[in-house]
C-alpha cells in the first residue's frame, strides 16, 4: 500500500519579555494540529484484514488510503487490556511501569502519557485532552482499592463479566480455586494520576454507540481549541469473549467500530478540522483464532491518515510516532521511551 506523507506543523508563539528580574522562559510553540487516537479493543489483525478485503470496513480503508496501514506486534507485556493501552498511550514497556496484567498493576507515573507530554510541550491551557472509554476498570482511574485476585473474570456458562474488581461486600464472583475470594490492595488503576491532567475523562461508557455519541459531542466542545483525543471502543473484544472470534457478532463488532470511525471523520469535516487532524486507529492486542480469549495474541496494527511513510513496528511505537509528528524532540524525554517512531527516514 502506498504510504506518502503529511506532517502536523506547529508555529512558534511570540511572547513579550517579562518585566523586572523574573527569569525568562522559552516561548511555548502554538499548536496547529489535532490528534485523534481511536482504539478498537481486541481486534484480531487477520480478521480486520479479511473484512477490509471484503469491503466491510470502508472507513478504515479510506483512512489507510490517505496514509497507511502497518503491522505492529506485542513484544513486551501481556496481551491484555491494561498492559496494551498502557504501552500504546505511553511508549513505555508495561512491565517497566509496574503494569504486568489486568490484575497486577499500579498507576502510570504522572507525566508519562501522550496527553501529558503534549500538554507539557504546548502548555496545559493551550491544548485540550479527551479520554473516553467503553470499558471500566482496565482503563480506569480509581485511586487505592482492592480487587479479588482469585475470582473468575467471566461466568463459565454465560460468559458475562463478574465483579472481581468491585467492592468485596457486593461481589458475587466465583473463584478459580474454589477457595473464598482473596482480596489484595492496589495503589490505583493505570490512569489514576493521568486523569488530573485530562480535560474530559469518562470510563465505563459501554457499547460503541455511547462512546461514539460522547466522542462527537467532545469534538464539538473542542472545536475552538487544539486537542488530543483518545476514543476507546470495547468492540470487538467484548463480542469475542461472549461469542468467539469467528462469530458473526465479532465481525459485527468491528463493522460497528468502523461505522463510528466514519462518524468521527464526518464530524471533523463538518467542523472544518479534517486538514488539521491526524487520526490513528489501533488495537491493544489480537484475539485467539476461533477462541474466546487472547492469552497469546501479539499481532496488532496501526492505520492512519498521516502521509509520512511508515514502517512496521511495535505497539509501544505509537506514542513516539504521535509525539515526533507533533514536533517533540524525543531525545529530550526522560526517562527515554522504549518505543521508537514508525516513520521511515
Amino acid at each position: 500500500m502506498k504510504n506518502t506523507s503529511h506532517k502536523i506543523t506547529f508555529f512558534l508563539a511570540l511572547t513579550l519579555p517579562l518585566a523586572g528580574a523574573a527569569p525568562q522562559r522559552a516561548p511555548l510553540p502554538a499548536v496547529a494540529g489535532n490528534v485523534v487516537l481511536v482504539g478498537w479493543d481486541g481486534a484480531q489483525r487477520d480478521h480486520v484484514l479479511e473484512l477490509l478485503a471484503a469491503g466491510k470496513l470502508p472507513n478504515l480503508r479510506k483512512l489507510a488510503g490517505e496514509g497507511s496501514l502497518v503491522l505492529t506486534e506485542v513484544t513486551t507485556g501481556e496481551t491484555q487490556t491494561k498492559p496494551g493501552w498502557t504501552e500504546i498511550l505511553t511508549g513505555y514497556s508495561a512491565p517497566r511501569l509496574g503494569i504486568r496484567g489486568n490484575r497486577n498493576y499500579k498507576p502510570i507515573p504522572a507525566g508519562y502519557t501522550v496527553f501529558e507530554r503534549l500538554k507539557t510541550r504546548f502548555g496545559a491551557g493551550n491544548i485540550a485532552a479527551v479520554f473516553l472509554t467503553g470499558k471500566i476498570n482496565n482503563l480506569g482511574a480509581r485511586g487505592p482499592h482492592e480487587i479479588c485476585k482469585n475470582c473468575i473474570s467471566r461466568d463459565s456458562v454465560t460468559r458475562a463479566k463478574t465483579k472481581w474488581w468491585s467492592d468485596k461486600e457486593v461481589t458475587t464472583a466465583k473463584t478459580r480455586d474454589g477457595k473464598p475470594p482473596a482480596w489484595v490492595s492496589r495503589a490505583g488503576e493505570p490512569y489514576f494520576l493521568t486523569r488530573e491532567h485530562v480535560d474530559l475523562y469518562a470510563s465505563g461508557l459501554g457499547p460503541a454507540a455511547k462512546v461514539g455519541e460522547r466522542a462527537l459531542a467532545a469534538l464539538d466542545a473542542c472545536a475552538g481549541k487544539p486537542f488530543v483525543a483518545f476514543f476507546h471502543f470495547e468492540e470487538p473484544d467484548e463480542q469475542g469473549h461472549l461469542y468467539g472470534e469467528n462469530s458473526k457478532e465479532y465481525s459485527e463488532g468491528l463493522i460497528t467500530a468502523d461505522h463510528w470511525l466514519g462518524e468521527i471523520v464526518k464530524k471533523l469535516a463538518a467542523l472544518g478540522l479534517s486538514e488539521k487532524t491526524t487520526i490513528y486507529v489501533t488495537t491493544d492486542h489480537g484475539f485467539q483464532e476461533g477462541g474466546f480469549e487472547h492469552f497469546s495474541a501479539p499481532e496488532t496494527f496501526l492505520a492512519t491518515n498521516n502521509k509520512r511513510k511508515l514502517k512496521d513496528g511495535d505497539r509501544k511505537d505509537i506514542t513516539p510516532t504521535i509525539l515526533e509528528s507533533c514536533g517533540l524532540d524525543l531525545k529530550k524525554i526522560k526517562p527515554a521511551l522504549d518505543g521508537r517512531p514508525l516513520f521511515e527516514k
